[in-house]
Order: structure tokens, then C-alpha cells, then sequence
């Protein structure tokens, strides 16, 4: 994503470019949290690639539920025309974007008409809280006749573009592991990180900073998370409200640590907990990371649904929620910031939930052993090219990695790999480790943290 006479990009854009030019396009869902770039994503492509857009933010029409009800497209249509104001006659030239689709559950099942009877016009639908939606109405969803694409915030290397860091994201791109990035750049690299890790990837927010400069960002913040907390309301009932705002003032702030329901709320009943966490995460302001044991692949086979820790849904409004300022972060170092080792696995976590397929529900796991002895956690276990990755996120240059040398013993799959996230240069190593009377050895490839996005290629 990049801002260009004031206008910000996503990597989405390509998602829908080839979208759009599909032989089996179908009306595709925008998924995603409230004021993670939705609307504008659309209202850009269509400008992008010259598409009259119609449209419709469904909150305003609550009264085209019930025609949106009778799943007659002609009708539909002759109801939507009429809030335009115009006809959409050159279908292969236009789109019909419905904003805030939560606001009008009958407009969900609709879409497979739209594919079946007006193929040509390209359809997209949109909702911070859709997830409610398709959980809480009792109709017919057209499975097989929708496509999603799954949105959160901008990525670090968006951030890049939007500064404009052409030269950095240049050597970026060419990092090699055993050549790293001169102490200068690598130093500017650190620096620009601590900026995105103090802003985040809010789109509003990520213009405040450009344009505003990073004082501006915490007032965005606070309008964001005010924002959240207003619809509370939406999906909560009136007993729920203090509750649901209480767990959310307790777990956004503090991710990255195992959910016991007793310690986010001991005066309420676990299962009310647990509802209220089930709650913010259906509002995709938080993720449940799931502990996996790793027994193979696909890494949900073998999930523990009942053992978790959770991610906030962005590490600059996490921030903003603990009340660090940027007068402080800007200076000190990891061992004077008691968050900055949650702040940098956040960081990690929200970047590789979204690096999947943007069409694929974002889903990530971890690894924990609890016991008297030995106890251990892997920040974040993934797959890739059926291997499975075991992912250490440090704050610093230094830190203990006995959990990698655990599960490396612990995990028999035969393809596995270990990666160390820190704030060093890089580099490659062979571990030897005795671990329990057994001896591990294993190759870590240990990265600096703003090479987040491009583990694969330099590791893989």
C-alpha cells in the first residue's frame, strides 16, 4: 500500500484485479475488522480501472431488507436503481459495491441470484460485522455461488510504500542471510520498525503519520478503539455490555499470553468469559492462536480448541491501549519497555495471519508443553511446503531458545524447521543441543524483524 497524491493502496488490489478478469468470477465478500480499508479498497480499484461504482451503504436502506428478501434480482435492482438515481445499464463496465451488508442479512443469500442472473455485473459486498450476520439469521447461504477476500491491516512493507522507502524496500527485496544489510541501513530498518510498531497498520492511522506526523497518531487510535467499543452494543445485549468491555480492556492490551478465564475476569463465571471472548473475536478485533501438537499437517487436525492465547488486531492500537507514548518507545531499548516483547511477537502474529491465501478464513497456531518440568512454548508453529515451522519472535539480539530446542526433541515429524525473529542482522547457525540425555541438532536461520514478509524466500 503506498500513498500517491493521497491515495493508499493495498495488496488486496491484485486480489481483485484478477477477480474481476475471472472466467468463474462470482460476487465476492470482503471480510475483515471496522476501518481496516474495506470501502476504500473498492472505491479505488474502480477508479484504477475507470468502473462506474454504484454504491449502497446498506446501514442507510434498512427498508430494502424485505426486497432484498424476495430474492428477485429484477426487483432488486429496480430498488437499488432507484437510490441511485440512474440506471446500471453497461454491466460489463460497472460494480455494484453493498456496504455494511450486517445491516441487511437478507442481501447475503440475494448474491447467489446475482450470480445466476446477472453474471456480467460485477458484485462485491462488505461488513466490519458479517460475522453476526451469517451466525444469527436462519437462511439458505450461498455456498458455492460467493468468493471472499479477507482484509486487516496494512502490512509492514505497505507502511514502506506509503513512506515512500523505495530504496530500503529495494534491498529488502534483495536480502540475502549471508550478506545482510550494511550497519547503516540495517539501523534505518530498526528505526522505521519501531514506527510501524508504534503507529500499526490502520489505514487512518498510517495517513495521520504521513501527513500529520506520529503525534496525530494516538488521537486516531483513540477514535478506533472508541469506535469498537460503540459496537458493543451491536451484538451484545444490555447485560453483556460492561462485561464484553471489561474482557476487551484485559485481553486487547495484553495478547500474546495462554487465556485463563480466571484471571481475565474472576468474578464472572468461565463460560461468560469465554462468550465474550468468542464475541470480540467474531468482531475480528482479536484471534485466537490455537495450541497445536504439531503431530503433522494440516496443523488443525490437531488443534486444542480449548487452549489459546490470543492476538490484538493490530499492534499500534495494542499500544495505544497500554498507554505507551511515543516520547518513550521512541528511545529506549527492550529491556525498559516491559511490553516490548509482546509488542514484537504481535507484530509477527499479525503479519503471518495474513500472509496466507487472502480467500482462506486466517487462521495460526502454537505450540505449548505445560508440566511440572520442562514446560515450554513456541511462539508460532506454521506450514510451509509440508514442513512445519516453529517461529521465535526476541525483542533483542540475545534471548534463550530452549522452547525451539524442546520442540525440536518433542516433534516427530520429519520435515521441520526453526526460525529466531529478533533485532540482529541475521544469520545462519548450527545448533547442537542435549536436550533431556538426547542430543538435537538442527540449522536456525535467525532474521531481523522487518524481514517479516519475506521469511519464505530466504529460509525456504
Amino acid at each position: 500500500m503506498y500513498i500517491n497524491g493521497g491515495i493508499m493502496r493495498r495488496i488486496q488490489g491484485l486480489f481483485l484485479d484478477n477477480w474481476l478478469t475471472s472466467t468463474r468470477r462470482k460476487p465476492l465478500v470482503i471480510r475483515g475488522a471496522r476501518q481496516v480499508g474495506k470501502s476504500t479498497l473498492v472505491r479505488q480499484f474502480c477508479l484504477d480501472k475507470k468502473i462506474e461504482l454504484f454504491e449502497i451503504n446498506l446501514e442507510k436502506y434498512s427498508n430494502l431488507d424485505s426486497i432484498f428478501s424476495s430474492l428477485q434480482i429484477k426487483k432488486i435492482m429496480e430498488a437499488l436503481e432507484d437510490v441511485f438515481s440512474k440506471k446500471i445499464t453497461n454491466h460489463r463496465n460497472s460494480l455494484l459495491f453493498l456496504d455494511e451488508m450486517q445491516a441487511t442479512p437478507a442481501a447475503l443469500p440475494a448474491l447467489r441470484y446475482f450470480f445466476e442472473e446477472l453474471p456480467d455485473l460485477p458484485v462485491i459486498g462488505a461488513g466490519s460485522l458479517l460475522d453476526f450476520t451469517m451466525n444469527e439469521h436462519e437462511y439458505s447461504m450461498p455456498v458455492g455461488r460467493i468468493d471472499f477476500l479477507y482484509m486487516g491491516p496494512m502490512t509492514f512493507e505497505e507502511f514502506l510504500l506509503a513512506k515512500d522507502e523505495k530504496h530500503f524496500l529495494g534491498r529488502l527485496d534483495a536480502f540475502d542471510i549471508k550478506n545482510p544489510l550494511s550497519a547503516p541501513l540495517h539501523n534505518n530498518g530498526l528505526k522505521l520498525l519501531r514506527e510501524y510498531m508504534f503507529t500499526g497498520g490502520m489505514p487512518e492511522a498510517v495517513r495521520g503519520f504521513i501527513e500529520s506526523g506520529i503525534e496525530s497518531v494516538p488521537v486516531i487510535h483513540s477514535s478506533i478503539i472508541q469506535t469498537y467499543q460503540a459496537d458493543f452494543v451491536k451484538y451484545a445485549n444490555k447485560s453483556q455490555l460492561h462485561k464484553i468491555d471489561h474482557v476487551f480492556r484485559r485481553i486487547f492490551p495484553t495478547p500474546c499470553r495462554k487465556v485463563i478465564y480466571s484471571k481475565i475476569s474472576p468474578d464472572e463465571l468461565s463460560r461468560d468469559t469465554k462468550k465474550n471472548i468468542a464475541l470480540l473475536s467474531k468482531a475480528r478485533v482479536i484471534y485466537r492462536v490455537l495450541h497445536s501438537s504439531c503431530s503433522g499437517i494440516p496443523l488443525g487436525s490437531s488443534a486444542d480448541e480449548h487452549v489459546f492465547k490470543t492476538l490484538a488486531l493490530d499492534v499500534g492500537l495494542m499500544n495505544f491501549m497500554h498507554g505507551l507514548r511515543w516520547n518513550v518507545f521512541k528511545n529506549h531499548t527492550e529491556n525498559e519497555i516491559l511490553t516490548e516483547g509482546v509488542i514484537a511477537e504481535q507484530f509477527v502474529g499479525q503479519h503471518l495471519l495474513y500472509e496466507q491465501d487472502l480467500y482462506r478464513e486466517p487462521s495460526l497456531y502454537y505450540w505449548l508443553r505445560e508440566g511440572k518440568n520442562n514446560n515450554a512454548e513456541v511462539d508460532f508453529i506454521v506450514e510451509n511446503n509440508e514442513a512445519l515451522v516453529a517461529i521465535e519472535v526476541k525483542a533483542g539480539s540475545a534471548g534463550k531458545i530452549r522452547s525451539l530446542h524442546q520442540w525440536m526433541k518433542d516433534i516427530s515429524y520429519r520435515k521441520k524447521k526453526a526460525i529466531r525473529f529478533n533485532d540482529s542482522r541475521g544469520a545462519i547457525e548450527n545448533v547442537e543441543q542435549i536436550v533431556q540425555d538426547r542430543k538435537v541438532e538442527y540449522p536456525l536461520h535467525t532474521l531481523p524483524l522487518y524481514c517479516i514478509q519475506k521469511w519464505k524466500n530466504i529460509c525456504c
